[in-house]
């Protein structure tokens, strides 16, 4: 079983959410998947450079989408993530896993890539 006590938090820099988001990426009959538990997300390509370029624009309109409705904290909390005056934290891996894709992801046998993909988004809209 994978281990996801990383330390990570959401910082506030210069006017800009920097934060990262573990994302599994894997084939799915004739395509790429990539899923994203801890904001449930995912995205499919055609290969596996598409999937995570498809993923990043998904997340991206995610964010800005919930910050123009004024929901993003409150999504944040929805899945899982604790948020604090000055940090917000991930789900754990253990709480992640109680959601059914990843689940029976990590019970199967399909060989998938775990990326800790960086995201950088504009604090304001």
């Amino acid at each position: 079983m994978e281990n996801n006590r990383r330390n990570s938090t959401i910082e506030v820099e210069n006017n800009r959410f920097r934060f990262d988001v573990d994302v599994y990426v894997f084939k799915e009959e004739e395509h790429m998947t990539a899923y994203c538990p801890s904001l449930d997300l995912a995205t499919t390509g055609t290969d596996f450079q598409d999937a995570v370029k498809n993923f990043y624009e998904c997340l991206q309109l995610h964010v800005e989408c919930c910050m123009e409705m004024g929901t993003f904290e409150e999504d944040l909390k929805e899945h899982g993530w604790k948020v604090g005056e000055k940090r917000v934290v991930p789900p754990s891996f253990r709480t992640q896993l109680r959601k059914p894709q990843l689940a029976a992801l990590m019970q199967s046998n399909t060989n998938y890539e775990r990326i800790s993909a960086p995201v950088r988004i504009a604090a304001h809209v």
